[in-house]
């Protein structure tokens, strides 16, 4: 039963990552459009700087909390696997959809700094943790 249990945990987080990849666009189109102000350009200047990585953050909040709470994000091999389905996803399907490719990377950057700055945050909570202890 502990098998079972581990091997449906890693097809879980393979889901949210491969969400993650998608849920980015879902959620540009369906919150950030219709919610933020006309005199705002999201295709302009602020784009890269602004869009992207709110709509990041947003499919993060959702897919990233899960995943920490119930996954085990915060063990540095399961964040890792989680990392790589998300570019994977995420490079995949802006590739499909005939973005350059160095608008794909430029995701994909802003994609690893979201994951580098959860493996801050699990590192330190594990050291306040272990230092709790002592």
């Amino acid at each position: 039963m502990a098998g079972l249990r581990h091997g449906l945990s890693w097809l879980a987080l393979v889901v949210l990552g491969i969400l993650s990849g998608v849920l980015e666009d879902v959620l540009f189109i369906l919150v950030l459009v219709p919610y933020l102000p006309v005199s705002l350009d999201l295709t302009g200047d602020l784009f890269w700087v602004f869009t992207v990585p709110l709509a990041q953050l947003l499919a993060l909040s959702l897919t990233g909390t899960l995943g920490w709470l119930f996954l085990g994000l915060r063990q540095r091999r399961r964040l890792m696997a989680f990392w790589l389905i998300w570019m994977a996803a995420r490079g995949t399907f802006l590739f499909l959809v005939n973005n350059p490719v160095e608008d794909i990377l430029a995701y994909l950057a802003w994609i690893t700094l979201w994951c580098l700055g959860i493996g801050v945050l699990a590192r330190w909570r594990d050291s306040v943790a272990e230092g709790a202890k002592t």
